[in-house]
């Protein structure tokens, strides 16, 4: 893709030229002359420049819609003539969300190498906020987990596998343990612990236990690691919020998860790939291990 092009997009994102030139690899010189090339070009500035940073001017923030559609355009030829050329990829960058993370990346990675042997595979915890944008600009392959509906558009093939709803993680000896169904507003007292950044639970949890209209958070740590956050349940003075197909593994620290007595919002999770790399080996080995597990998902 024309490096000028390239410069815009990663200047855009990054908000430096330093930061920019590192996302490159190339000298900051070279971001610099580039970006003045392309605003000579088109006659305008692109970027204010700021004692932090650069921003977009709103010729910027115009041209930068165009550039996502040229760089996404751009990545979809290559992928396609990839997918014909050649077995598929060299290197598969995976996304999942923590019940695909927990649950099933480690047999997902074998049967990938068994198949692939020379398949190189980096695999990334990402929380909600994040996979729709890395997987439409390119920088992830494949997403596991849940992405809403209006994240994503028709670059995206989404095939959904089950349905994610979260449940509150207690120790065993907390009194509201006992029943099937746990009520949140029993829990307001309690400090919470938000496993992964899900706005969606967050806000489901403060309408169950906080007054209406209040502004305040029950949710004093977010953590993108479940770890954590069961070893500060068993210190006793936390609670969790984490999803019900995570039991296995909280009870496996002495804990409980509970749904909740109108349970928490209930969304599509699956798997996630750009439609233009649906002919890749790799991708189709993904798709059909899932499918092969459908019974126990």
């Amino acid at each position: 893709m024309d490096k000028q092009l390239t410069a815009f997009l990663a200047v855009a994102r990054n908000g430096t030229i330093t930061a920019a030139a590192k996302h490159l690899n190339v000298a900051q010189s070279a971001v610099t002359k580039r970006i003045i090339n392309l605003e000579h070009e088109l006659g305008t500035a692109l970027f204010l420049r700021e004692y932090r940073g650069m921003s977009l001017t709103e010729a910027g923030e115009m041209f930068l819609a165009r550039a996502r559609l040229i760089e996404r355009e751009y990545r979809d030829g290559k992928d396609e003539i990839s997918a014909i050329a050649s077995a598929g990829l060299s290197n598969l960058r995976i996304g999942a969300g923590p019940v695909f993370h927990l649950n099933w990346a480690a047999r997902l990675i074998g049967a990938l190498k068994q198949e692939f042997p020379g398949l190189n595979i980096d695999l990334r915890t990402l929380n909600n906020e994040e996979p729709a944008e890395q997987l439409i600009s390119g920088e992830i392959d494949v997403y596991l987990g849940m992405i809403p509906e209006e994240k994503i558009d028709n670059s995206v093939a989404a095939h959904v596998l089950m349905q994610i709803e979260h449940g509150i993680v207690m120790r065993d000896d907390d009194p509201n343990s006992q029943g099937e169904t746990v009520d949140p507003a029993r829990f307001k007292n309690y400090d919470w612990v938000s496993f992964v950044t899900d706005p969606v639970t967050e806000r489901s949890i403060e309408r169950y236990t906080l007054p209406k209209g209040s502004k305040s958070s029950l949710i004093t740590i977010r953590t993108t690691s479940f770890a954590t956050g069961v070893q500060l349940v068993k210190s006793g003075s936390f609670i969790m919020s984490a999803p019900l197909q995570l039991e296995r593994f909280v009870e496996k620290d002495g804990l409980v998860i509970r749904p909740t007595h109108k349970g928490m919002p209930r969304r599509d999770a699956g798997i996630y790939v750009r439609s233009s790399s649906l002919k890749f080996g790799a991708i189709k080995t993904v798709r059909r291990f899932f499918e092969d597990l459908s019974d126990q998902i």
